[in-house]
């Protein structure tokens, strides 16, 4: 064989095979996210926005008049944005991303100038926490305690249960409502969060956990909670691509999203 062919499909070959994944910290992971985090076409983010939609006035026609609201994972803001919209309530979103927290500072900003005031949330404020460290730095969540509800989308996957339900717990106060969304254990068993770093090309994935329902519902009970609004799991259909775009087309017929409130008992 020619020398010149063979080193030219030598270098096609290393050309088409796929660069091994990067893990990192999730933290470093979601902070280097951040800058496309809303542009990358993330076919998930959408899939739960359209079932927030449903979520959502649910939620809101149980819970009291100016709630306390605790949103744990705001990311960009993406629901952050919506619950400037809940008259008089006062909005407490946490993230242990500083770029994430800055993005849905400016989103945020940008609503609340939009929505009247009579329909208005009262106050937001953003807090940098983790809920890994919930039990070394618990004071410094002091603010944020004895919320009326919680609200915490596709987050899940990067907590283990048992320190989730944890800090719910002593955020939420008794008969308080539990709002959860995450990745289904079936698309978790093929996938997980993640994306590609535009300057090496590399997939970079934080740390994820591929929680099956079944076992968060368990943990849930555990901890005292139980459902008010489903679980729902959430296949993706043909329907949907048109909402949700080219990068659904590869979890057709794939249960990708579940949802549940949970209300705490005591």
């Amino acid at each position: 064989m020619d020398t010149n062919i063979a080193a030219s499909n030598d270098i096609s070959n290393r050309e088409q095979t796929p660069k091994q994944p990067i893990y990192k910290p999730t933290v470093e992971a979601y902070n280097q996210w951040a800058a496309t985090y809303d542009t990358d076409g993330n076919f998930l983010q959408k899939l739960d926005s359209l079932m927030m939609d449903e979520i959502m006035p649910f939620l809101t026609d149980i819970i009291p008049h100016a709630p306390k609201l605790v949103e744990l994972g705001c990311g960009t803001g993406r629901n952050t944005a919506r619950l400037q919209g809940v008259p008089g309530a006062k909005v407490w979103a946490i993230d242990n991303s500083n770029g994430m927290i800055e993005l849905a500072k400016e989103r945020c900003h940008s609503i609340r100038a939009t929505v009247p005031d009579a329909l208005k949330a009262q106050s937001q404020e953003f807090a940098l926490r983790d809920v890994l460290s919930f039990q070394e730095n618990e004071r410094s969540w002091d603010p944020m305690k004895n919320a009326d509800a919680i609200i915490s989308t596709l987050v899940l996957e990067h907590i283990p249960l048992e320190q989730f339900f944890l800090v719910c717990s002593q955020l939420l106060r008794p008969g308080g409502q539990l709002l959860c969304t995450n990745m289904h254990s079936d698309m978790g068993a093929i996938s997980q969060a993640g994306f590609l770093d535009p300057a090496t090309g590399s997939k970079i994935r934080p740390l994820s956990y591929a929680h099956t329902l079944q076992d968060f519902l368990v943990c849930a009970s555990a901890w005292a909670f139980h459902p008010l609004w489903g679980p729902v799991e959430r296949m993706v259909e043909t329907s949907d691509l048109e909402q949700l775009g080219e990068r659904g087309k590869k979890w057709l017929g794939v249960n990708a999203w579940f949802g549940v409130i949970l209300s705490k008992l005591g």
